[in-house]
């Protein structure tokens, strides 16, 4: 494996595909490098060796001055691809016009929106830099089945932090396979005892998701009727109310939205007309759901690829928590995000409105600003 010499972006035509990701060298939750090398290692030979006519673009958001950059820090593979490799640089400067830039060091999803409103593919993968993809899922990627006006999910798996680095990319795989710790699910996030036993109880190959469709089915009945009542701030106070909550789904669409920031898959022009996810300045948790409901509320189906296909999540500090304890933590770090709560709110005032609101505006992913790139090129 030889480091890549950087040069000045040329122009090429449109890829197929085009994956974007936002990255500091900050060693975010623990050796943050050595997930990001297995990522970039991983996608760059399985586009190779399936063909994936795509780009993937990094948007190192903030950089810190003490580390050294992306492009200096990664060990890029040798040889032609057809994946080629663009680097986009948000200053900190630029940061520094966000409000809590002295506490949130990466705005995750405005840094992606700079690689979407950016990104050159007909379709466009949001994604992290510590996934793995199946192969399984890579042929379906280079298969020519994406289709404009589908929003395309996936369940993530989440592996251990210690996915071997000395052997091939197909061996990583056979190691995740094996080595699950928790599945993140439509219906949940799951640990790998408990889906192994459902993966056992599975009748004629397909899950049973009775519950999940009767809820929908309840909620497109009684949404227009019962919408304004529910969302309205004096019924949501009544405890029995509350305690009514737990059990009925609410009257908005059941998406596959956990772990969602880690795939989400649309065509160019659906991220587009939607500008990108909410730039809102706060951390990134939730703010991927809120585009998916965004998404489905303008029209764009959502299809769930089904295993083999997976994504694999490699583990790292502080691993999985609830969103309660997630947000006790960023309260004592003085940072907002978006609760459940919140969310939910939100979702359902959208969608007893005709229109689907915008969040952003034109200037959306740093649209107007003139921002430094790179392009790796092997030696």
């Amino acid at each position: 494996m030889l480091l890549g010499h950087v040069v000045e972006p040329m122009g090429q035509k449109s890829p197929e595909l085009s994956i974007v990701v936002s990255a500091r060298n900050d060693d975010h939750g623990g050796n943050f490098m050595r997930r990001m090398q297995i990522f970039v290692t991983g996608l760059l030979e399985q586009a190779k060796r399936f063909q994936l006519d795509s780009e993937l673009i990094t948007v190192e958001w903030n950089p810190p001055h003490e580390t050294p950059r992306l492009a200096d820090a990664m060990a890029w593979p040798s040889g032609a691809s057809p994946c080629s490799v663009r680097i986009i640089e948000v200053s900190p400067e630029l940061h520094s016009r966000f409000r809590y830039s002295d506490r949130i060091h990466l705005f995750q999803m405005i840094a992606k929106n700079v690689g979407i409103r950016r990104a050159r593919g007909r379709f466009i993968l949001a994604t992290n830099v510590d996934i793995l993809f199946s192969d399984e899922l890579m042929r379906f990627l280079t298969s020519q089945a994406l289709e404009p006006r589908c929003m395309y999910r996936i369940d993530r798996y989440d592996v251990p932090a210690d996915v071997p680095t000395e052997c091939s990319v197909v061996e990583q795989l056979n190691y995740c396979r094996q080595n699950v710790i928790r599945v993140n699910g439509r219906d949940g996030t799951i640990d790998a005892a408990t889906w192994k036993t459902r993966e056992q109880s599975m009748i004629g190959g397909r899950r049973l998701l009775l519950p999940n469709r009767f809820y929908q089915l309840l909620g497109k009945a009684l949404r227009h009727r019962a919408l304004g009542y529910f969302s309205s701030p004096a019924t949501t106070q009544g405890t029995w109310l509350r305690r009514l909550r737990k059990y009925v789904r609410p009257f908005y669409p059941s998406l596959h939205v956990n772990a969602c920031g880690d795939f989400t898959l649309l065509a160019r022009e659906d991220w587009l007309s939607l500008r990108g996810y909410p730039e809102l300045e706060l951390h990134s948790m939730n703010l991927d759901s809120l585009f998916c409901y965004m998404a489905y509320k303008d029209g764009v189906a959502e299809k769930i690829l089904r295993d083999p296909m997976r994504i694999y999540h490699i583990e790292h500090a502080p691993g999985w928590i609830s969103q309660w304890m997630r947000k006790e933590r960023l309260d004592a770090l003085g940072i907002p995000m978006l609760t459940w709560t919140q969310l939910e709110s939100w979702v359902m005032r959208m969608y007893s409105q005709r229109a689907m609101p915008l969040f952003n505006s034109e200037a959306w992913g740093l649209g107007f600003e003139n921002l430094p790139e790179k392009r790796i090129s092997s030696k």
